[in-house]
């Protein structure tokens, strides 16, 4: 009977946790912690990547319509076919891919008598579209067009490669 009562006064006193239990827990939950963000990370970049693809999809779309319309495509910039973005290159100036896109496809696809898309995508990590001051211009939707065919160029995340998806 005694033996119980020492059992039970020894286990009364240690209801707490010591200082390096605490340490031990915490930093277990942080280390599980930051396999999730890079995780959820990684889950961002294919998200965006979905996107962007499937802004292309409705493009493509949209420009087949319009050639349906006015057999052309909205002309802009200047075609080369010697060069892998075909000529759309990445500026604020009249004729360059990305004042193209803005300036001369968003509007042909958005107004007129029938109107094909209520707004122009735009890539996710750039909504505005226009050169970044610091000189990273990935992530901008580039076009270019010669009336019969043109090019719309654009970069994936987890590709880093150029994508062109060319239409004739």
């Amino acid at each position: 009977m005694n033996f119980v009562k020492n059992i039970k006064k020894e286990i009364s006193k240690n209801f707490g946790f010591t200082l390096i239990e605490l340490l031990v827990v915490i930093s277990i939950i942080g280390i599980l912690s930051s396999f999730a963000i890079v995780s959820l990370n990684s889950a961002r970049i294919k998200a965006r990547d979905a996107l962007r693809k499937g802004d292309m999809a409705q493009l493509r779309t949209a420009l087949n319509l319009y050639y349906d319309d006015y057999l052309e495509y909205p002309a802009c910039g200047t075609w080369d076919d010697m060069e892998l973005d075909f000529g759309a290159t990445v500026g604020e100036n009249s004729g360059d891919g990305s004042w193209c896109y803005i300036n001369t496809l968003e509007i042909a696809l958005v107004s007129g008598v029938r109107p094909i898309m209520m707004n122009a995508p735009r890539d996710p990590k750039n909504p505005d579209n226009i050169p970044a001051p610091a000189g990273d211009d990935t992530y901008i939707y580039r076009y270019v067009s010669n009336s019969t065919e043109y090019a719309v160029v654009y970069y994936l995340e987890e590709d880093p490669a150029m994508q062109v998806m060319r239409g004739w």
